[in-house]
């Protein structure tokens, strides 16, 4: 018996084409909605897995010296407290700290300045403006080394978020969170910190200036996972913010509604509550009542303030109780052993240390932090500016190097003097491998190897060691 082939309805005839068009216009769509990794119906919480982890707080550490998980593709994510919100009795003005904007209204030209700083911009709320890095696709992409495991950043009216996607066995899966504080000034980077509850942790993401790119964040991140449960401590905080008021009994909980971002004017002059409210009712006082300036301090001293974050050291007493002019070995055990080799203060290349064992402290007159900084302004790239500093005691006709010319020598004396330099211990991991941070040594001496890599102009001077490595047998003389 013969069967008769289906009768072709009209509608086939017109739903193929309507087929074809949905599929044009809507299957692109369809790959960036999944690829882009936004919400939808068919996306499943990361929780679902089971390489992903909650952690305590106080086990972190622990967990990240060992390397984390075996392998790649574990999540970690920080465990969720049900508890009261914490509400510090000690606010920032009990203390006379006082936002930056408080000094505006007598030193208005000091203020104006200062805002442009790194200090000022070492902490902010999330915005457009104070977040570095691009929300545009595709630069709003972190992909790493496996395909099925990328992170996407993006903001909407309720904020900026960073969002892990993961393809596992045909299914997606994702975790989303928000960018709640911008940590950095971008002078080499950002990272970004996140509230779950009243306790704050260290995002995945970061953004690093020299790649102008989003990255895993420095230290203990690996290619190929997340982990969003790294606990911030007060320590961080005390060197990227004037003011947090800290719950003693808990490693990163913190009051969120009273706080002062940025590192700024009562962090180096002293609680200020008092001195504006002086000067307000005697506005012709021509002494300053109840401030310390720090031009007036002892070389030791004046240094401490800088030491307080520029420098390796343990705290030995609460954060943000430190005042100028008090002895800082009272508040931080300073390691000032500054061996190269080893760098106690990834943070900032111990910076003071480095330039304690620099022949011209050792026999300069009552050199500080200030005879080359002026932490009132940007010098951010003012080579010049700092060169101009090292000619007021030394002259070109000293400079041995007679094939660089007068010009260069006024302007580049840091270049070879303060080579910046990779520092090891400050590491990004990236698909591609490792990227270590430039960070310029604060040791001035005769640097042979950089300055014969600056003559034979075998890379730009602010690129100058990037190839080389940081042990002591490449020590200035």
């Amino acid at each position: 018996m013969s069967v008769m082939p289906p009768k072709k309805s009209k509608w086939n005839s017109c739903l193929k084409p309507i087929g074809v068009i949905v599929g044009v216009v809507l299957g692109p769509m369809l790959l960036w909605e999944f690829f882009s990794g936004r919400v939808d119906d068919t996306f499943h919480p990361v929780t679902e897995l089971p390489s992903t982890h909650r952690i305590r707080a106080e086990d972190w550490g622990d967990l990240a010296l060992e390397g984390g998980y075996p392998g790649t593709g574990w999540v970690l994510l920080p465990e969720v407290h049900d508890e009261p919100h914490y509400q510090s009795t000690v606010l920032p003005e009990s203390r006379g700290f006082l936002p930056a904007a408080a000094c505006r209204e007598c030193h208005e030209s000091k203020y104006a300045s200062f805002i442009t700083t790194a200090h000022a911009s070492t902490s902010a709320e999330p915005s457009l403006e104070t977040i570095l890095a691009s929300f545009q696709a595709p630069r709003n992409l972190l992909q790493t080394a496996d395909p099925d495991f990328w992170f996407t950043m993006d903001h909407t009216a309720d904020g900026y978020f960073q969002q892990l996607n993961i393809r596992k066995n045909s299914r997606a899966y994702l975790h989303r969170r928000s960018i709640d504080l911008v940590l950095g000034s971008g002078n080499h980077g950002q990272s970004y910190l996140s509230w779950e509850g009243d306790r704050l942790y260290q995002m995945h993401v970061s953004y690093l200036t020299e790649l102008d790119q989003w990255v895993n964040s420095p230290g203990m991140y690996y290619d190929g996972t997340a982990d969003f449960s790294r606990p911030v401590p007060v320590r961080c905080l005390e060197c990227h913010a004037t003011w947090f008021a800290e719950a003693r009994n808990a490693v990163n909980r913190f009051d969120r509604h009273h706080y002062l971002l940025g590192v700024t004017c009562v962090r180096c002059h002293g609680p200020g509550l008092e001195h504006v409210e002086y000067h307000r009712e005697f506005p012709s006082a021509s002494v300053a009542h109840r401030i310390t300036n720090p031009s007036t301090l002892s070389q030791d001293r004046l240094n401490e303030l800088c030491a307080q974050c520029h420098s390796a050291g343990e705290p030995i007493a609460p954060a943000f109780t430190y005042l100028p002019g008090e002895p800082l070995s009272h508040y931080l055990e300073l390691d000032l052993a500054a061996d190269d080799a080893n760098n106690a203060d990834p943070h900032s290349a111990n910076q003071l240390a480095r330039l304690m064992k620099s022949q011209c402290y050792i026999k300069g007159e009552n050199l500080t932090c200030i005879t080359c900084h002026d932490p009132h302004a940007d010098q951010r790239g003012q080579l010049a500016d700092f060169s101009r500093k090292c000619l007021k005691c030394h002259t070109q006709e000293a400079c041995g190097e007679s094939n660089i010319s007068g010009s260069t020598k006024e302007t580049r004396c840091i270049d070879c003097h303060m080579p910046a330099r990779r520092d090891q211990q400050v590491k990004v991991e990236t698909k591609l491998g490792a990227v270590t941070a430039l960070l310029r040594d604060h040791k001035i001496g005769v640097w042979p190897l950089v300055s014969e890599q600056i003559l034979n102009g075998l890379q730009e001077p602010h690129q100058n060691l990037q190839s080389v490595p940081n042990p002591a047998s490449q020590e200035a003389e």
